[in-house]
């Protein structure tokens, strides 16, 4: 049997398969934007998300405009996994970090477009909480605007 460091080895001292240092997920690199959009969020659902995380995002989003995909894939699933579970507070928290795309990352709108889309059609069909209807419109019209914009400067 070869040498062990002593990285490998929990605490207590045995090698148990159950012990959480041991597994493998426990020493995987966490993604940054997985990270980033953790801290975003509100523990508590009265609370407004974290601004700066969400100019973090925005700034990791236009540099590595690769990332869009996965980062519009994991809100689309936590707005709609909040919806159900009527937590509004965390969709709108999506909702903020979405109008800070639109407005920073102007170039990658292709990339996100279809994905804001989804959830605005989901605000809307939201028939028992007119705050959610509300909240469909006004990121309706911001993303019409931001497509106005984009559109006005090609000309």
């Amino acid at each position: 049997m070869g040498v062990m460091s002593r990285r490998v080895v929990p605490a207590c001292g045995n090698l148990c398969f159950f012990c959480p240092s041991m597994r493998a997920r426990s020493r995987q690199p966490v993604k940054r934007y997985k990270k980033l959009l953790a801290e975003i969020f509100p523990r508590n659902q009265d609370a407004e998300p974290n601004d700066r995380k969400i100019g973090k995002l925005c700034e990791y989003a236009s540099r590595n405009p690769l990332r869009i995909p996965k980062i519009t894939s994991n809100l689309e699933q936590r707005c709609f996994k909040d919806l159900r579970n009527e937590n509004f507070g965390c969709v709108k928290a999506v909702l903020c970090i979405y109008r800070k795309l639109l407005s920073s990352c102007k170039e990658q709108m292709p990339l996100f477009a279809s994905s804001l889309l989804g959830i605005i059609r989901a605000l809307l069909e939201q028939t028992r909480q007119d705050e959610m209807r509300i909240l469909g419109c006004n990121a309706l019209v911001d993303f019409i605007n931001s497509q106005v914009r984009v559109v006005l400067k090609c000309q």
